[in-house]
């Protein structure tokens, strides 16, 4: 069974997220802890426009969200109509990376999907901070799904790496259940400028190989120095539906999300991403 973290503001993205994950484990018995974080903000202000004390706006807040989440699973029952999906609703406070990480301990969580509306302007990193933030500071697996991202079979997924660090199965866990599981065609693609690899870099593209042999794989060399260009250009030239890679490679985390005036690249990555996290 999949323990998965929903985490959801009631916004249309959110909501396109999960249906996105339901449709994706269509197939896998899922545990689902469905997530709403009530800001600070949201407490603060109306405590001061009603003048009521501050336990009761804050029961006030909390006894909303859960009768928004009960309606959510509801609604999401009657569409999808899975009986191998279950759900539990979660309302936690103000901070939503804190809320996050302790579900993720209390319910086992191995894998966070959330929605993302993705940058809007050159001056803005590819995914919205609170994505990035999940991505830096939880410590499992985090799908996040962009607005505009159709919800359609997968097919054809792009994984990046630079084969300097050696790789578990259990880190790639979930990439490798679900390429197995719905056939999907796996490129993994190393981008460096330099056109070999050394001894090491050959042993953990070996590994990879053993861990990918029931999915059908092709191991792919780009030598270009802007990333994220590279990236953009591959998923849109190979019909890519699901990016993937590790959240431990920091350099490479940094060229991908981060603006750098010297590339100014006005792309938005619109297929599923999925970070994987390295297991201790």
């Amino acid at each position: 069974m999949r323990h998965i973290l929903l985490t959801t503001d009631f916004s249309e993205n959110s909501i396109h997220a999960i249906n996105y994950a339901l449709e994706l484990f269509m197939f896998t018995e899922c545990e689902f802890q469905l997530l709403n974080v009530v800001k600070s903000s949201t407490f603060i202000s109306d405590d001061l426009m009603q003048s009521m004390p501050t336990e009761s706006v804050y029961s006030e807040l909390i006894s909303d969200a859960k009768v928004k989440l009960e309606s959510l699973i509801e609604t999401l029952n009657d569409k999808h109509n899975n009986l191998l999906h279950t759900f539990e609703p979660i309302v936690d406070y103000d901070n939503l990376i804190g809320a996050i990480n302790q579900t993720v301990e209390l319910h086992q969580i191995d894998l966070i999907i959330m929605g993302t509306k993705g940058a809007t302007n050159l001056e803005k990193i590819i995914f919205g901070s609170n994505t990035l933030r999940v991505f830096q500071r939880c410590h499992v697996a985090v799908l996040a799904i962009p607005e505009k991202s159709q919800i359609k079979p997968i097919k054809n997924v792009l994984f990046t790496t630079k084969y300097q660090t050696t790789y578990k199965r259990k880190d790639l866990d979930i990439l490798i259940d679900l390429a197995e599981h719905y056939n999907y065609n796996l490129d993994v693609l190393h981008i460096s400028e330099h056109k070999n690899m050394d001894a090491k870099q050959q042993l953990v593209q070996q590994e990879l190989d053993v861990f990918f042999q029931n999915v059908n794989h092709q191991f792919v060399t780009k030598s270009e120095t802007i990333y994220l260009k590279t990236v953009l250009d591959y998923i849109d030239e190979h019909n890519i539906e699901l990016f993937c890679m590790m959240r431990k490679q920091h350099t490479f985390l940094e060229h991908l999300f981060l603006n750098h005036k010297t590339e100014q690249i006005a792309y938005n990555i619109q297929v599923p991403f999925l970070m994987l996290a390295y297991t201790e």
